[in-house]
């Protein structure tokens, strides 16, 4: 049921991953800034703005790299659309009813719906705050397509804070349970 786990990540997955990391973070915490938009002075909204490009920067990284990349950074090597993938998630679960961490190799089981979940969030999150970056007027209020847009945008209020807990959880547990995974991912090694 269980396989070692072996962390041998790339380089470059690492650097996507600390990349969506910091200004993910960042950019989740300015953002109740970038409301001042309506104002004539809004420096929030430019502070948040500029940072949510560098997600988008690396969101686009990320997604280029899961399509073209080595293939243990493809999508198509872990996304659980199969059914031998989504019966892993299913043993992780039943694991973690049981108090067992799942023990799996990078981005499979239930580590691959979060991870995908994350993705998404982000996507989404990239894709309309770059149109919000390019096409939202500053000191008018957001009408029409583009409060649409800003408003699926403050969705992420909610989804960034659920993912971040599930994500950076999981690896909290793991490091109480003496496995430091979040040691190579920040170019440390693991224990």
């Amino acid at each position: 049921m269980n396989t070692p786990r072996q962390n041998d990540l790339d380089i470059f997955t690492r650097i996507i991953h600390l990349g969506l990391v910091i200004f993910g973070l960042l950019a989740w915490g300015t953002g109740e800034w970038a409301d001042d938009y309506k104002k004539l002075k809004h420096i929030g909204f430019y502070v948040h703005s500029w940072i949510g490009m560098g997600v988008s920067f690396f969101v686009s990284l990320r997604l280029i790299y899961g399509i073209i990349g080595p293939r243990k950074a493809r999508f198509a090597q872990w996304v659980p659309y199969a059914r031998d993938r989504l019966q892993f998630v299913w043993e992780d679960i039943m694991g973690l009813i049981r108090l067992r961490l799942p023990e799996r190799q990078p981005r499979q089981g239930l580590a691959s719906v979060v991870e995908t979940f994350g993705l998404l969030v982000f996507s989404v999150m990239a894709l309309t705050g770059s149109l919000l970056f390019f096409y939202l007027e500053p000191g008018i209020k957001a009408r029409g397509t583009i409060h649409f847009i800003k408003e699926i945008h403050e969705v992420g209020e909610v989804l960034l804070p659920l993912f971040f807990t599930v994500h950076g959880g999981a690896v909290i547990l793991h490091a109480f349970m003496g496995r430091h995974y979040w040691r190579k991912m920040v170019f440390l090694k693991e224990q």
